[in-house]
């Protein structure tokens, strides 16, 4: 409603006779009335926040790359659904201390097995 509002105002000046502005926001009453209405937008919650996705780039070998495409179409998951199931379930691991990174402090590279 905002976007049409704006469009609207960029075409035709404010007057008081009804037409195409009205057609598309509404009249002028209507539109002070439901900004009235309307309550101030609060911050996004926490829940949301963490429920809406991220693009992110990450370097990933070709083979990597193929083995969870290939894992993705045998399991008939999506691809994104399947790393991010996959990264959730290494994080819980790694935090219950199920799964321990094998690192080399000095280096802050991880050992190759």
């Amino acid at each position: 409603m905002a976007r049409k509002r704006d469009l609207a105002s960029k075409l035709t000046q404010e007057t008081s006779r009804p037409g195409w502005r009205d057609t598309i926001t509404g009249s002028a009453e209507t539109a002070a009335a439901e900004s009235e209405a309307r309550p101030e937008p609060k911050a996004p919650e926490t829940r949301r926040r963490r429920n809406r996705l991220q693009r992110k780039t990450y370097l990933l070998t070709p083979d990597l790359v193929d083995h969870i495409a290939e894992l993705a179409e045998q399991e008939r998951v999506g691809i994104n659904e399947l790393v991010r199931w996959l990264l959730r379930e290494a994080l819980a691991q790694i935090e219950s201390g199920d799964l321990v990174i094998p690192t080399r402090p000095a280096n802050r590279q991880i050992v190759q097995q």
